[in-house]
């Protein structure tokens, strides 16, 4: 019987002890928690590559050839012909038989001869002696119809403005003359003869008028400070005085010549 007791006393003693050891090495064991298992930061999914648009091809521009523009003295010639088919067709009316508005035909003949009128010189020779047997022969017809033309002459600043583009043809200048220096007046009656030679053969009477007004504006200026000059270039001002009233007559004569 105490053998059978003895081992159960010694088997309930020893198993507190070793439940008490077991949970003293739970207790003191550290406990240990599982490192973090590091997590690799998420690539970054690459930035989309947005190529630049290929440069649209520009279809070559195909430009034109510009219009062959008229040059200013094609469009005189141009002018001439209306004028003259004007004219032409004016002295072939009927007059007995049509009554005409003279008020309308005189402003069209005004409005075409000032413009011709004022390029009169870069028309070629043949169209300068159309335009003016033109003009010759409307006005022979228009006079003879009771509506003779009236030259209306230049006044105030139109006039001035005239002179003063004439005085440019001639001389090659716009200076006041009456500023001008004495010393410099044998130099410009110069000019003014010289382009008097070479132009007079193609002008009109109103050429004639401007130039005249040019002449006069060195003369009153030759007055005032002529005296300041030396004899020699006295008396080659007057010299050329002289020659432009004789080319000035030398016209005349034609135009008496002319209407026989």
């Amino acid at each position: 019987m105490k053998r059978i007791l003895f081992p159960i006393a010694l088997a309930a003693l020893l198993l507190p002890l070793a439940a008490s050891s077991a949970f003293a090495q739970q207790t003191t064991s550290p406990k240990t928690t599982p490192a973090p298992t590091a997590t690799a930061p998420a690539a970054k999914a690459p930035a989309p590559t947005t190529k630049a648009p290929a440069a649209a091809t520009k279809a070559p521009v195909v430009t034109k050839a510009p219009a062959t523009s008229k040059t200013p003295a094609m469009n005189l010639e141009q002018e001439l012909r209306t004028f003259s088919n004007w004219v032409d067709d004016k002295l072939e009316l009927n007059m007995a038989t049509v009554r005409l508005d003279w008020t309308a035909i005189e402003t069209d003949y005004s409005r075409m001869t000032k413009r011709l009128d004022g390029a009169l010189d870069t028309l070629t020779a043949q169209s300068r002696r159309e335009y003016l047997g033109q003009k010759a022969r409307y006005k022979a017809w228009a006079a003879e119809n009771g509506h003779p033309v009236i030259e209306i002459p230049l006044a105030g600043d139109e006039r001035s403005s005239a002179v003063n583009d004439m005085q440019r043809k001639l001389l090659n200048t716009t200076a006041p003359i009456n500023r001008a220096m004495a010393s410099t007046l044998p130099d410009l009656y110069s000019r003014l003869i010289e382009s008097t030679r070479v132009s007079h053969k193609r002008w009109v009477k109103t050429d004639w008028e401007g130039a005249n007004l040019v002449l006069e504006r060195l003369n009153a200026r030759y007055e005032q400070v002529g005296s300041q000059l030396q004899l020699e270039d006295r008396v080659r001002i007057r010299s050329l005085q002289a020659e432009f009233k004789t080319l000035e007559k030398a016209r005349d004569l034609r135009g008496i010549l002319d209407g026989l």
